[in-house]
Formats: structure tokens, C-alpha cells, sequence
């Protein structure tokens, strides 16, 4: 049996600033635990690790302290200041390095800051890799006292990031698309609108660094980005969220495309060019059933993931298949990079609009979803939901008279004090039943 981790979630270690994980104490301890972890691989301490950051205010002193527990153990760690997620692991990839640490907590209000280590190979850590660098944490790895920000690498790590994408898409391909992008006031504010200007949009920028991260903006909330679609008469509105490691969209008017429609879109499209592999694509247990139905009628076998892209990755290269994402905007190409990358999907959905001459809500309509409802409770603890023999009874009675016309998933959070439901059926009324019952049921016991 696998024991269970101690401060990694399913996207790295997260939490409030100051509280008892993200401070710089516990940064500098994951640094040195870190450079133990490459030392037992006997790993070459002249090649670079990479550290960047999103804008979060107390990205910096995070990043100097785990920095500092890196040069403790003598490695070359280098500071490539704010970037997105996967241009620092591409960058890892391009220039040969260990691997790296991204200071984010993604999608997570500004108030939290999380620590990210990616692998030599530009993708996230196994379970058990994770295991070993916990076996390394030590309390007692005090953090040097005096604070000193350290030099920045800028180099030329956005243009050969650039670059790359333009190996991937036609010069000039977005000529005559008018596009809004709300770039969350996070790490994509310089490269995201420099990509699609390269590729000839013409792109109007919201929420570029003029507020805090993720403050009632990005890929969380989408009503500012909508409006400003609306009032610009634009062809697609984007949102990033605060690390650039997924993406949402919305239409000319508009209206939010559903995730799982966007994974339906770019699974078609790449069987459409002959371009994905085993003709198959994985989502996560989260996905809408719509989609597998779908997908099957396009003979695109659908495989289904624990939640998190790392989990969607680990299935991806255990089936030899080279698309997979999930509804929330992580999306993956592995003949690409090893990890989301949410300039990339955007890229690969406007190639999907132009080379069809298609409106995105078109393409979507390929994807007919369930009725579906969501939500999220807070989990004050985390007992087993197996536990809940009410809920559990009440699951059972209902499947049993309705056979495979509705799914219930009820999952914790693996980055937040939260337990999750999802309910969708076939028939709208059948899901708003089972969808009210459960959540009844639910919060008897959190």
C-alpha cells in the first residue's frame, strides 16, 4: 500500500501564506529536501535547476528561501523570475536542467502560494517521487534570517519559448481574429498576448498586472472578460488562470464554452488530421458522460483518469496516447510538453476555428453533454465517503432502478478543505432529484 503524502496535493503543495506549510521556513526545508532527492539519483550538480514565480506578493521571499535551500546542498539553482508554468518546463526541457520549482498556487485566491516541482522531462512528479522528497522534509533545516531577492536569469527563456510555438502553428494563422484575453493579472501577462500577436491576432488585454492575482478575475470569473467580448465585438474571449496552466473559453457573445466540449473539439480535430494517436483521449472521472457518448460516435475510445493532470498523464502514456486534459482547462499534448500549457490549447483551438472556418459554438455542438450539477462544500474533516452508509444505500437504490442513466461523483479535494459532488444524468429532472438528495445526505456528515 502507498503511503499516503503529507504535503503534496494533486498539483503540488498549497496553502495560505504565513500559515503553518507555505512560509519561507517550510520553502527553504522543501528546497534543501529537494537537492536530497536529486542527490540520491546521483544527479550532475553542474546542470541548472529552474525557480520561477507567478505575481504573487509573497512569491519572491518563497522563491529566495527554496533557492537558498538548493545552494545549501551546493546545486546551480537559477532564478528565472515570473513566468508561466509551461514555459518554465519547457525551458527545463531546452536547456537541459534537473528540473525545477514553479512558486503558485494556480487557480487559488492571491491570499495562497503553493510550490510546484517539475521533472527533468517538463511534466509533474510520480506519487512515489514525491514520497521520497517528503522523506527529506526535516523541521529542524533552519532558514537563513536575513532576506536578500536573488538575481534574475531573464536570458532568453520567453523568445525560445515563443519560438518553439512556432514550430507547432502557421505563420500568421490568426489573421482577422479579434480576441480578449483576460490574463488574471498572473504570469502570462507578457507572453500570452505576444504569442497571439505573433500569429497576427489582434488581441485587447484585460486584468494585466493592474490588480492582485486572481482577485475576481481569470479562469474563476469570467463576467468582466464577457462583458468586455461583448463591447468589443470579438471573436473569442480567453482567460487564463494566475500560472498560465490552463484555459477558458468563451464565444463572441459571450458565453463560456464548457471544458469538456473543448476536450471534444480538439479530440475530433486531431483524429479529423490523423494527428492522435491509438485513436483514443483521456479525461478525467469528472468529465460529462456527453462526452464519452460523443466521442464513441466519432469512434474515439474515451479513458478515464483519477482527477489531476498528473493522474491524466500517467493514463495517457500507460495507453501510448498523446491527448488528454481535463474540464477545468488542463489540457495535455504530449507530443508537445509533458504538462498543460493554456497558450498552447488556446493556439490549438483557434487553428480548430480557422482550418474549419467554424464559430466555436459550432464546434461545440459536436459534443452533446448530460444535464449536470456541481458543487463544493466545505470539509471541516475528511472522513471516508464510503462511510456515509445513508448516502451510500441511497446510491445503490437508485442505480439499481436506473441502470446507467445517471453518474453521482463525490470526491475530496486534493488542494483545498473541500468535498466535491458532481451529478449528471440523461434526463434534467432525474439528475436535479439525485443532485438535491445528495447534497442533503452530504451535509450531515462535513
Amino acid at each position: 500500500m502507498t503511503k499516503p503524502l503529507k504535503y503534496f496535493g494533486t498539483d503540488g503543495i498549497r496553502g495560505e501564506y504565513g500559515g503553518e506549510i507555505i512560509n519561507e521556513q517550510f520553502a527553504f526545508s522543501l528546497g534543501v529536501a529537494y537537492a536530497r532527492f536529486l542527490e540520491e539519483k546521483n544527479c550532475d550538480k553542474s546542470k541548472p535547476i529552474f525557480l520561477a514565480q507567478d505575481t504573487r506578493p509573497s512569491g519572491k521571499k518563497l522563491l529566495a528561501s527554496c533557492l537558498r535551500g538548493l545552494h545549501q546542498k551546493k546545486f546551480k539553482a537559477l532564478n528565472l523570475g515570473v513566468l508561466p508554468t509551461p514555459a518554465l518546463a519547457f525551458s527545463i526541457i531546452n536547456q537541459h536542467a534537473l528540473g525545477g520549482i514553479m512558486v503558485t498556487a494556480s487557480h487559488n485566491p492571491h491570499t495562497d502560494n503553493g510550490l510546484k516541482i517539475i521533472s527533468n522531462e517538463g511534466g509533474k512528479l510520480s506519487v512515489h517521487e514525491e514520497i521520497s522528497i517528503e522523506s527529506f522534509i526535516s523541521e529542524c533545516d533552519d532558514v537563513p534570517k536575513d532576506f536578500a531577492e536573488s538575481q534574475i536569469h531573464n536570458d532568453s527563456y520567453i523568445d525560445n519559448y515563443i519560438q518553439n510555438l512556432k514550430k507547432w502553428f502557421k505563420p500568421n494563422f490568426l489573421a482577422g481574429q479579434k480576441i480578449v484575453i483576460d490574463l488574471a493579472n498572473g504570469a502570462t501577462t507578457e507572453i500570452s498576448p505576444l504569442a497571439l500577436e505573433t500569429f497576427g491576432a489582434e488581441v485587447i488585454c484585460i486584468n494585466g498586472g493592474d490588480g492582485l492575482i486572481n482577485d475576481q478575475v481569470g479562469s474563476e470569473f469570467t463576467d468582466g472578460l464577457s462583458q468586455r467580448v461583448v463591447q468589443e465585438n470579438a471573436d473569442l474571449g480567453l482567460a487564463h488562470d494566475g500560472d498560465g496552466d490552463r484555459i477558458v473559453f468563451l464565444d463572441k457573445k459571450g458565453v463560456k464554452i464548457d471544458g469538456d466540449q473543448i476536450l471534444g473539439i480538439l479530440a475530433i480535430h486531431a483524429k479529423g488530421n490523423n494527428s492522435l494517436q491509438g485513436n483514443g483521449f483521456v479525461a478525467t472521472i469528472h468529465s460529462n458522460s456527453g462526452l464519452e457518448h460523443s466521442l464513441a460516435e466519432n469512434l474515439i475510445q474515451l479513458n478515464r483518469s483519477d482527477v489531476g493532470d498528473r493522474n491524466v498523464f500517467a493514463l495517457m502514456q500507460e495507453k501510448n496516447l498523446n491527448w488528454g486534459g481535463e474540464s477545468s482547462g488542463h489540457i495535455i499534448c504530449s507530443k508537445y510538453l509533458n504538462t498543460g500549457d493554456g497558450l498552447f490549447s488556446a493556439l490549438s483551438i483557434l487553428e480548430c476555428i480557422v482550418n474549419t472556418r467554424r464559430e466555436i459554438t459550432t464546434l461545440a455542438k459536436q459534443i452533446n453533454l448530460w444535464p449536470s450539477k456541481a458543487t463544493a462544500l466545505r470539509a471541516n474533516k475528511k472522513d471516508p465517503i464510503s462511510s456515509f452508509k445513508d448516502l451510500q444505500y441511497y446510491l445503490k437504490k437508485k442505480r439499481s432502478s436506473h441502470k446507467e442513466s445517471f453518474r453521482a461523483l463525490i470526491r475530496y479535494s486534493g488542494t483545498e478543505p473541500k468535498i466535491r459532488i458532481l451529478v449528471e444524468a440523461k434526463e434534467e429532472e432525474l439528475m436535479n432529484e439525485v443532485f438535491c438528495k445528495v447534497n442533503e445526505l452530504i451535509k450531515k456528515h462535513v
